[in-house]
C-alpha cells in the first residue's frame, strides 16, 4: 500500500476514475483497415518491450498480405522482468530474440531497439527507463524520418495497465512531428475477457478479428518462451486459451498526431 500511495500515477489512475462519470471517451469513429491501408506506405509498430507485439499479432498479419512492409521499433529488451535464475543481460538477449522470433512469424520487415534500460521492477510497481520525454520524442522522429510510415501503431493512452513505459512511448510519439496516422493498442471493449488490459478511456474506432490468424497468433506466443506464464496465467492457464480470449483487437485511431 505503501508503494502505491507514493506513486504519481496512482493518484493520476485514481483520478481518471473519478472524473470518468464527467468527461466520458468520445464515441467510436468507425474505421476500416481497407479505409487505412488506402495511403501508399510501410506500417511502424513503436513498443516499450519484447511482446508488446503480440497486442496487435492479428492486425500485424494482415498487413503482409495486404501487401505492406512493416517494422518494429522496441524501447527495451525487457531486462527488468523476472529473470528466472538468468542474469539480466542473459535475460535481455533472451527476450531480444525472442522478439526477433516473434517478429518473423508475424511477418515484419525489421526489428531495431532504441538502446534503453528496462528498469527492474517491485511488487505492484513497474517503472520507464530513464530517459525524458523530450529525448525519447526526438529519437522517434528520427525513426519517423527513417521509414516514413503510412501508419503508426503504439501503445494505448492509459499504458494498457497503467505501465510508466508504455505511456512514455505514447507520449512521445504523440509529440513527435509527422504526417502518419496512429493506432493505439488495447482499445476499449465492454465485453473483452481481459479488461485489466484495456485503454478503458481510448474510444475503439478499429477492430480486427483474428479468429482465421490463430496458427500463425499462436506461434508468435511461442516465441516468447520466457513469458509463457504470464500468458497462460490470463488464459486460463494455456497459451492457446490467451489467444482465444484475446482474438478480438481494438484501436484507437488519430487521424495524424
Amino acid at each position: 500500500l505503501s508503494q502505491r500511495l507514493t506513486d504519481p500515477l496512482f493518484y493520476r489512475k485514481r483520478m481518471r476514475q473519478l472524473l470518468r462519470p464527467l468527461f466520458p471517451p468520445r464515441p467510436p469513429r468507425a474505421v476500416t483497415l481497407d479505409q487505412l491501408l488506402e495511403k501508399e506506405g510501410t506500417w511502424l509498430l513503436d513498443i516499450a518491450h519484447p511482446d508488446a507485439e503480440l497486442f496487435a499479432p492479428s492486425l500485424l498479419c494482415e498487413l503482409p498480405e495486404r501487401g505492406r512492409e512493416f517494422h518494429i521499433a522496441c524501447l527495451t529488451r525487457g531486462e527488468g522482468g523476472m529473470t528466472g535464475g538468468e542474469t539480466r543481460e542473459a535475460l535481455g538477449k533472451a527476450r531480444e530474440a525472442e522478439l526477433r522470433n516473434s517478429a518473423a512469424t508475424l511477418g515484419a520487415d525489421s526489428v531495431e531497439f532504441l538502446g534503453h534500460i528496462d528498469p527492474v521492477g517491485k511488487a505492484h510497481r513497474t517503472y520507464a527507463p530513464e530517459v525524458a520525454a523530450g529525448d525519447l520524442t526526438k529519437q522517434i522522429e528520427g525513426l519517423l524520418a527513417k521509414h516514413s510510415p503510412a501508419v503508426v501503431i503504439t501503445h494505448g493512452s492509459g499504458g494498457e495497465y497503467w505501465h510508466p513505459a508504455h505511456i512514455l512511448i505514447h507520449q512521445a510519439m504523440m509529440a513527435a512531428n509527422g504526417e502518419h496516422q496512429i493506432l493505439t493498442l488495447h482499445a476499449w471493449q465492454h465485453d473483452h475477457a481481459l479488461p485489466g488490459l484495456l485503454n478503458r478511456d481510448d474510444p475503439a474506432d478499429l477492430v480486427v478479428e483474428g479468429s482465421r490468424h490463430r496458427e500463425q497468433r499462436l506461434a508468435a506466443f511461442r516465441a516468447h518462451r520466457s513469458q509463457h506464464d504470464y500468458f497462460a496465467n490470463h488464459g486460463g492457464d494455456s497459451l492457446e486459451g490467451f489467444i482465444e480470449r484475446s482474438a478480438k483487437e481494438a484501436y484507437r485511431y488519430y487521424p495524424r498526431a
